[in-house]
């Protein structure tokens, strides 16, 4: 329910940030109840970040849950509906509902519709935010339990929100070859060898209008694709093996995987049943760049994406340079404008 708490006194109030992140081996396709058909490895970003101010105030009604929701200063009522249905459904991890109203005031480090998983972010900081505050209401110091939790909420809201609760690299996804792995909630990665302990991310935003199919509906066609019990083993293997790649350092591998995984991602759109293409021209001229810059230099420079035509660029720290200059020289013709992120140290509690 909706609500207006601009005059109320405010009982408790606490600010999380949240960062973005990208996925290696690709989440595509899930079962009811926000259960991934396939794990998944990311890589934590640092500038893409989603700040949720949050602020309980008494209630003065008796509806399960008052909410308001403001993005960036203004009221989204159609985001606050899907936030208030979420409140309302894993209300059992929020006691305080029954006597609070919630106020929440959230804003991206990033541009809309830049090719960041904005949903990742946000679901993240405003899992963490409601949870901590059960955590303050019930004189309780966060534990390593409570990032297990609100990693397994925020997957509730968003997927792949559950990978951002850690920093570095994460994995979500029941795959027998992980230890702890659960479709419930992500695990750290955390035996990183030395090549993967600082990456960073270039994002060529190549179009910056709204998907015209949105990951949601991108999902659901796995459902009937013909392709998808080779697509979901294919992941469970490749999952298993980035997880190897990372503790071993193998750059050649890293390519390989993340480069193939891109491209599998886009494959299995465009041969859904109601197919459909998401790359742009600047897409694969961007690519085709980029492979030849390779190449040419040896530099173990490689490209992702994401379920869009944007295009994240990802290279080690040492050839950070480099590799900026040929972006914004090389490729400044494929890209609206470049946001350039790195390697993350997860969630923030902002005092």
């Amino acid at each position: 329910m909706q609500s207006t708490t601009e005059k109320r006194e405010t009982q408790l109030a606490l600010t999380w940030q949240c960062p973005s992140n990208i996925a290696i081996v690709k989440y595509w396709g899930k079962r009811e109840n926000q259960i991934p058909c396939n794990s998944s490895l990311s890589l934590t970003l640092s500038n893409s970040y989603t700040e949720v101010k949050l602020a309980l105030q008494k209630k003065e009604t008796v509806s399960p849950v008052e909410l308001d929701y403001f993005f960036e200063g203004q009221k989204n009522e159609k985001f606050s509906e899907r936030v208030a249905k979420y409140m309302q459904d894993n209300a059992r991890f929020f006691p305080f509902l029954t006597d609070y109203a919630v106020r929440i005031d959230s804003e991206n480090s990033f541009p809309h519709s830049a090719g960041i998983a904005s949903s990742a972010s946000a679901f993240g900081a405003i899992a963490l935010s409601l949870y901590e505050a059960t955590y303050r209401l019930e004189n309780k110091e966060l534990d390593q339990e409570f990032y297990h939790v609100a990693s397994n909420l925020a997957r509730l809201g968003s997927g792949s929100a559950s990978r951002s609760m850690f920093a570095n690299w994460a994995e979500w996804g029941k795959n027998t070859l992980i230890p702890g792995s659960s479709d419930e909630f992500a695990i750290p990665v955390t035996e990183i060898h030395a090549n993967f302990s600082n990456m960073y991310d270039a994002i060529l935003i190549v179009e910056d209008e709204p998907k015209k199919v949105s990951s949601s509906a991108g999902h659901s066609l796995m459902n009937n694709h013909q392709y998808a019990d080779q697509r979901f083993l294919q992941a469970n293997e490749r999952t298993a093996r980035l997880a190897e790649v990372l503790k071993n350092g193998d750059y050649a591998e890293f390519i390989h995987i993340a480069e193939s995984e891109a491209l599998t991602l886009h494959a299995m759109m465009m041969t859904s049943v109601d197919y459909y293409l998401l790359m742009k021209p600047g897409t694969l001229l961007a690519i085709e760049r980029l492979l030849e810059y390779r190449r040419e230099t040896g530099i173990p420079v490689c490209f992702t994406l994401d379920a869009g035509p944007n295009v994240h660029v990802l290279y080690p720290e040492q050839y950070k340079d480099k590799v900026e200059s040929f972006i914004m020289n090389d490729l400044q013709d494929t890209y609206k404008k470049v946001i350039f992120d790195k390697q993350g140290t997860g969630p923030v509690s902002v005092k």
